[in-house]
């Protein structure tokens, strides 16, 4: 059994990590909450331009986009990979990865925009060199980045470098929440609105200057909402997943403390009846000296 003072040194050491992991679970947990009503923002503005632009489709039947075209057999396509800069949130970033990893293997022709540092080591560790690295992102889903990345993606597809643009990431939404997902960016088919609920037939609306004019200013506008949408959700799921790693870790933490105190106990009281015994059984030698 170990000592009352190596127990007590572990027991110090173990209250200070518990002291940093119930930290960094409030810490997570605010990030969380406070990303959330970005995501509730982001879906409503997100619904509003869909059912513009599927009203705008069903309305006007003479409606064409560059973007609006089906996806080449065997095509290229560029992964945008969503994975969190920092580790201590349980399977999180294996997952996404594992995932991801499946699915760019079994296309032929491919490239890689990695955001988040895990996302960059691990591909570089299994040989795969990220076209594109983007850094810090992952820890501020700020809507100007997104913007910026945007406009990134849309010269790659417009100089057809790429016949399809997909980003991987974990979900925060519906049914998929806490899983890894893929998502379509580009390009835009017409079975993406078929789904769609909420739009009203409106024959006196008027679209100026005209709809197909308007429809090319929505088109930007509904990429930069699905890829702001999906950078808060990674955002919203890697501290989520870190809340609850950090609150498991606090949780085991208490038990074991529990346990080393409740040994420390019976440390001491082993160490005070072993001194009692050894001072009973010197009282009683020296008794026995002086009775002779």
């Amino acid at each position: 059994m170990p000592s009352p003072i190596e127990i007590r040194h572990h027991i110090a050491a173990i209250e200070q990590t518990k002291k940093i992991t119930g930290a960094m679970e409030m810490v997570s947990s605010t990030r969380m909450t406070r990303v959330m009503s970005h995501i509730v923002q982001n879906r409503h503005y997100f619904d509003s331009v869909q059912q513009t632009m599927k009203e705008i489709l069903e309305t006007s039947g003479n409606i064409s986009h560059p973007y609006l075209r089906d996806i080449p057999e065997n095509g290229h396509c560029t992964y945008i990979v969503i994975s969190g800069d920092k580790g201590l949130c349980g399977a999180h970033n294996h997952n996404v990865l594992q995932f991801a990893h499946s699915i760019i293997t079994s296309k032929e022709k491919f490239s890689i925009i990695t955001i988040g540092n895990t996302a960059e080591d691990f591909f570089k560790s299994i040989g795969i060199i990220p076209d594109i690295t983007l850094l810090s992102i992952a820890q501020d889903p700020a809507l100007s980045r997104a913007r910026s990345l945007v406009r990134d993606i849309m010269n790659i597809f417009d100089s057809g470098e790429t016949d399809e643009v997909c980003v991987i990431y974990t979900s925060f939404y519906g049914d998929t929440k806490n899983k890894p997902v893929m998502r379509r960016l580009l390009p835009i088919l017409l079975s993406d609105y078929i789904q769609i609920s909420g739009t009203e037939k409106l024959s006196e609306i008027i679209y100026h200057p005209s709809p197909q004019e308007v429809f090319d200013l929505l088109v930007p506008q509904y990429i930069l909402g699905i890829l702001f949408g999906v950078m808060v959700q990674a955002y919203a799921s890697v501290n989520y997943a870190r809340t609850n790693a950090m609150h498991n870790s606090t949780t085991n933490a208490q038990e074991m403390l529990k346990a080393l105190r409740t040994e420390y106990n019976m440390a001491r009281q082993s160490a005070i009846t072993n001194e009692i015994s050894e001072i009973t059984g010197a009282a009683e030698i020296l008794r026995k000296e002086g009775d002779g």
